[in-house]
């Protein structure tokens, strides 16, 4: 069967200008210059290459942080 999502996924983002290793609780993540790291709704941190990126997240114009837009179950349902 075919699904896709429901609800769009929002997640905090930072681009990285320079290769950095940085610790999480699933090992540590090797980042490359222009790479994303993303944190999920769940608080998983996440790398994300350049192009993916721009390929599947927009910017949200809102000074809203994104523990005040997380539903209170970790799937988000």
């Amino acid at each position: 069967m075919v699904y896709r999502s429901i609800k769009p996924i929002l997640v905090d983002a930072v681009q990285v200008k320079e290769a950095a290793e940085v610790p999480t609780p699933g090992g540590v993540l090797r980042l490359k210059a222009g790479d994303w790291l993303v944190r999920d709704p769940q608080g998983n941190f996440l790398r994300c290459n350049d192009i993916d990126f721009k390929c599947t997240y927009e910017v949200l114009n809102t000074s809203i942080s994104v523990e005040e837009l997380r539903e209170g179950k970790p799937c988000g349902c």
